[in-house]
């Protein structure tokens, strides 16, 4: 039991931190989230390194975990450079073919998503760790499609600016998410169509578009050292 607890925990975990419940530089403490979350030390560890792979976290020996600062014009450049990186796998994806295997894991997270996201009613935590898993199979299958060995490690380093990759929103809302599930829809017909410059400009579109909505649901007056005029 104790991984989906830890599951969980890190989902609500990301959340707070999002929506600015832990301000930028403040340490973390297992005994504290344990007693806050009502749970065992186990999955508040496993929460925390969670939280440290995702971005929203550093962690030293001496210190700890701590809560990582960052800047809305950070998310956004590391959106821009994800949406060159991912439209171009989107491309190549396309150009290359995709086996019937692939496109099949693409078609049935989308299918996933549409059956999870069938009712109006807010995302539960297990719904959101859900949407984040076909999520992921999605853009994963793309970019091992594109056959192209410096793609992943090139996003693994866009990757450790908060919210960016695996992808974290600030809000689950079901129309938003609607959305971005159409967009997948239509970056598959492109790819399985061999559409290459049309897959990669849906791609780069659908990329920017989540960046955009996530850099404008972050609050300048979040403590968490964010300029208030860093898209200007």
């Amino acid at each position: 039991m104790t991984q989906p607890i830890a599951q969980a925990l890190s989902a609500r975990l990301r959340d707070m931190i999002l929506a600015g419940e832990f301000r930028g530089g403040q340490h973390l403490r297992e005994v504290q989230l344990a007693q806050m979350f009502g749970a065992s030390r186990t999955p508040v560890r496993l929460a925390l390194a969670a939280s440290e792979k995702d971005g929203l976290l550093e962690y030293s020996p001496n210190r700890g975990y701590v809560v990582r600062p960052f800047e809305t014009k950070d998310i956004a450049s590391a959106f821009e450079m994800r949406a060159l990186i991912e439209g171009l796998a989107a491309r190549k994806a396309a150009e290359r073919g995709l086996s019937a295997e692939a496109l099949g894991r693409i078609a049935a997270a989308i299918d996933q998503v549409d059956a999870l996201l069938s009712t109006e009613a807010a995302l539960d935590d297990a719904a959101r760790e859900a949407w984040r898993t076909h999520n992921a199979v999605f853009h994963r299958a793309i970019i091992a499609g594109a056959d192209n060995r410096f793609i992943a490690p090139t996003l693994e380093t866009v990757q450790r600016i908060p919210s960016v990759y695996p992808p974290i929103l600030a809000s689950y809302d079901p129309a938003l998410l609607r959305k971005y599930n159409d967009h997948h829809r239509g970056i598959r017909d492109c790819i399985a169509g061999r559409q290459g410059v049309r897959a990669e400009y849906l791609m780069r579109e659908h990329v920017f578009l989540a960046g955009e909505e996530i850099c404008a649901s972050l609050s300048p007056a979040r403590a968490h050292g964010i300029a208030p005029d860093a898209l200007s």
